[in-house]
C-alpha cells in the first residue's frame, strides 16, 4: 500500500525473543545477549492510519548503511536485534533495512531520527515489571496488558498462547511518537493471546 494520506498514529512493535526463538535454531537464539532473555526488544515503529491499515514503501530512499555505526552497533544489536543472523554476518543489517524501506520511508523522519525515535520508546515504555518473575512460567495475559496501560492500550502476540510480541500505539506529533494512546480497534483485534488468560512466557539460555 503506497502512502496516499498522512498516517495519524504509530504502532510500536515489540518482540519477545524467547517466544520468537521457540523451535528455531537461529544464532541469536542459541547465544543470546543477556538483555534479550529478560526484556522485549524492538520489532519496528510503524506509521499507521487511525482507523485501519498502514502505508508502506512510501519512497525509494535506500537504507543508509552507516546508520548502525552512527547510533552505535552495540546499542542497535542490544535493543533491535536480528537473531536470525550472527552479529558478524554481512546480512545482519537486512532487518533494519527492511524496517526502514517498508515503514520508515512513510514516517516523514530522517533515517537517523526514525531509528533513534524507535530506540527512545523502548525506555519510555519498557518491559513491564510484572513479566520478570514469570519468565519460564505462565502468567495472566490481563496482568501483562495492565503493565502496558490496559487492554485497550496493547495487543499481545502469541502462537499457541506462547508470548512472542506486543503492539502499543502512539500519538504522532510532527512525525514524532509523542505519547502512548489507546489503540484503535483494528490494532486491538490483532491480539492473538485471547484463547485463555493463561500465557506462556518462555525463557532462553543465559550466557
Amino acid at each position: 500500500m503506497q502512502c496516499q494520506t498522512q498516517p495519524q498514529i504509530y504502532v510500536y512493535a515489540y518482540s519477545w525473543t524467547p517466544g520468537f526463538c521457540h523451535g528455531q535454531k537461529y544464532p541469536g537464539c542459541s547465544n543470546p545477549l543477556p538483555y534479550w532473555t529478560t526484556n522485549f526488544t524492538i520489532h519496528g515503529l510503524w506509521p499507521q492510519y487511525a482507523t485501519s491499515g498502514y502505508p508502506a514503501s512510501c519512497t525509494n530512499e535506500a537504507f543508509d548503511m552507516s546508520i548502525p555505526q552512527q547510533i552505535g552497533m552495540n546499542k542497535m544489536t542490544q535493543y533491535w536485534p536480528d537473531v536470525q543472523y550472527d552479529v558478524s554476518s554481512p546480512s545482519y543489517d537486512s532487518f533494519w533495512q527492511h524496517e526502514w524501506s517498508k515503514h520508515g520511508t512513510c514516517s516523514g523522519l530522517s533515517q537517523l531520527d526514525y531509528f533513534n525515535q524507535a530506540l527512545d520508546l523502548t525506555n519510555r515504555i519498557p518491559t513491564p515489571s510484572a513479566l520478570y518473575k514469570y519468565i519460564g512460567h505462565n502468567m495472566s495475559a490481563d496482568a501483562l496488558r495492565l503493565g502496558f496501560g490496559g487492554a485497550n492500550h496493547v495487543a499481545l502476540l502469541c502462537t499457541n498462547q506462547i508470548l512472542n510480541g506486543a503492539y502499543t500505539c502512539w500519538q504522532q506529533s510532527n512525525n514524532i511518537p509523542s505519547a502512548q494512546i489507546a489503540c484503535p480497534s483494528s490494532v486491538v483485534k490483532e491480539d492473538t493471546c485471547m484463547s485463555s488468560d493463561d500465557i506462556i512466557i518462555l525463557s532462553l539460555p543465559r550466557s
